[in-house]
Protein backbone atom coordinates (compact mmCIF):
# COMPACT_ATOMS: atom_id res chain seq x y z
CA UNK A 1 0.00 0.00 0.00
CA UNK A 2 2.85 2.36 0.84
CA UNK A 3 4.43 1.81 -2.60
CA UNK A 4 1.15 2.62 -4.33
CA UNK A 5 0.78 5.84 -2.35
CA UNK A 6 4.33 6.93 -3.21
CA UNK A 7 3.75 6.16 -6.90
CA UNK A 8 0.54 8.21 -6.88
CA UNK A 9 2.27 11.15 -5.20
CA UNK A 10 5.04 11.19 -7.80
CA UNK A 11 2.63 10.84 -10.72
CA UNK A 12 0.43 13.66 -9.36
CA UNK A 13 3.45 15.92 -8.90
CA UNK A 14 4.57 15.28 -12.46
CA UNK A 15 1.23 16.59 -13.77
CA UNK A 16 2.42 20.09 -12.93
CA UNK A 17 6.04 19.60 -13.93
CA UNK A 18 7.08 21.68 -16.90
CA UNK A 19 8.50 19.85 -19.88
CA UNK A 20 12.26 20.06 -20.38
CA UNK A 21 13.58 21.37 -23.68
CA UNK A 22 16.72 20.30 -25.49
CA UNK A 23 18.62 21.66 -28.44
CA UNK A 24 16.83 19.03 -30.56
CA UNK A 25 13.23 19.93 -29.67
CA UNK A 26 13.49 23.62 -28.74
CA UNK A 27 12.34 25.19 -32.03
CA UNK A 28 9.46 22.74 -32.52
CA UNK A 29 8.15 23.27 -28.98
CA UNK A 30 8.09 27.08 -29.05
CA UNK A 31 7.04 27.57 -32.66
CA UNK A 32 3.87 29.66 -32.88
CA UNK A 33 3.25 29.55 -29.13
CA UNK A 34 3.37 31.92 -26.18
CA UNK A 35 6.08 30.44 -23.99
CA UNK A 36 8.10 31.11 -20.87
CA UNK A 37 11.37 29.17 -20.77
CA UNK A 38 12.93 28.79 -17.34
CA UNK A 39 16.71 28.45 -17.55
CA UNK A 40 17.84 26.85 -14.29
CA UNK A 41 20.23 24.38 -12.62
CA UNK A 42 19.37 21.63 -10.15
CA UNK A 43 21.98 22.86 -7.64
CA UNK A 44 20.68 26.46 -7.61
CA UNK A 45 18.58 27.43 -4.52
CA UNK A 46 16.94 30.50 -6.17
CA UNK A 47 16.02 28.27 -9.12
CA UNK A 48 14.10 25.97 -6.76
CA UNK A 49 12.11 28.95 -5.49
CA UNK A 50 11.44 30.03 -9.09
CA UNK A 51 10.30 26.50 -9.96
CA UNK A 52 7.75 26.56 -7.15
CA UNK A 53 6.49 29.95 -8.30
CA UNK A 54 6.19 28.68 -11.88
CA UNK A 55 4.26 25.61 -10.69
CA UNK A 56 1.81 27.87 -8.83
CA UNK A 57 1.57 30.09 -11.91
CA UNK A 58 0.81 27.07 -14.11
CA UNK A 59 -1.96 25.93 -11.76
CA UNK A 60 -3.56 29.39 -11.82
CA UNK A 61 -2.77 30.17 -15.47
CA UNK A 62 -5.86 30.73 -17.60
CA UNK A 63 -4.00 32.03 -20.65
CA UNK A 64 -2.37 30.13 -23.49
CA UNK A 65 1.14 30.52 -22.01
CA UNK A 66 3.18 27.33 -21.80
CA UNK A 67 6.08 26.95 -19.35
CA UNK A 68 9.15 24.95 -20.37
CA UNK A 69 12.43 24.37 -18.55
CA UNK A 70 16.05 24.19 -19.69
CA UNK A 71 18.75 22.84 -17.39
CA UNK A 72 21.80 24.97 -18.22
CA UNK A 73 24.16 22.18 -17.17
CA UNK A 74 22.52 19.69 -19.54
CA UNK A 75 21.93 22.17 -22.38
CA UNK A 76 24.90 24.57 -22.48
CA UNK A 77 24.36 25.34 -26.17
CA UNK A 78 20.84 26.66 -25.49
CA UNK A 79 22.10 28.61 -22.49
CA UNK A 80 24.80 30.16 -24.64
CA UNK A 81 22.38 30.88 -27.49
CA UNK A 82 20.30 33.08 -25.17
CA UNK A 83 23.31 34.53 -23.33
CA UNK A 84 22.28 33.05 -19.99
CA UNK A 85 24.89 34.25 -17.50
CA UNK A 86 22.82 34.16 -14.31
CA UNK A 87 20.14 31.77 -13.15
CA UNK A 88 17.25 31.63 -12.79
CA UNK A 89 16.49 33.41 -16.03
CA UNK A 90 13.12 33.44 -17.76
CA UNK A 91 12.94 33.97 -21.51
CA UNK A 92 9.58 34.96 -23.01
CA UNK A 93 8.45 34.11 -26.54
CA UNK A 94 5.30 35.39 -28.25
CA UNK A 95 4.18 33.28 -31.19
CA UNK A 96 7.61 31.65 -31.09
CA UNK A 97 9.50 34.96 -31.31
CA UNK A 98 11.76 36.29 -28.56
CA UNK A 99 10.10 39.03 -26.48
CA UNK A 100 12.23 39.58 -23.39
CA UNK A 101 14.42 38.07 -20.72
CA UNK A 102 14.09 38.41 -16.92
CA UNK A 103 16.85 37.48 -14.49
CA UNK A 104 16.11 36.48 -10.91
CA UNK A 105 13.15 35.24 -8.94
CA UNK A 106 9.69 36.35 -10.07
CA UNK A 107 6.63 36.01 -7.85
CA UNK A 108 3.40 34.49 -9.13
CA UNK A 109 1.89 37.99 -9.26
CA UNK A 110 4.84 39.25 -11.29
CA UNK A 111 4.54 36.28 -13.65
CA UNK A 112 0.86 37.05 -14.22
CA UNK A 113 1.65 40.70 -14.89
CA UNK A 114 4.56 39.78 -17.16
CA UNK A 115 2.39 37.47 -19.24
CA UNK A 116 -0.40 40.05 -19.42
CA UNK A 117 2.05 42.69 -20.67
CA UNK A 118 4.15 40.42 -22.92
CA UNK A 119 1.49 38.38 -24.65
Amino acid sequence: MKKIFIALVFSFASLFAAEHLTIDNFEDKIEGKNVIVDFYATWCPPCKIMSKNLEKFEKENTSDVIVYKVDVDDQPILASRFAIKTIPTLVYFKNGKFVKKDVGIRTVSQLKLDTKNSF
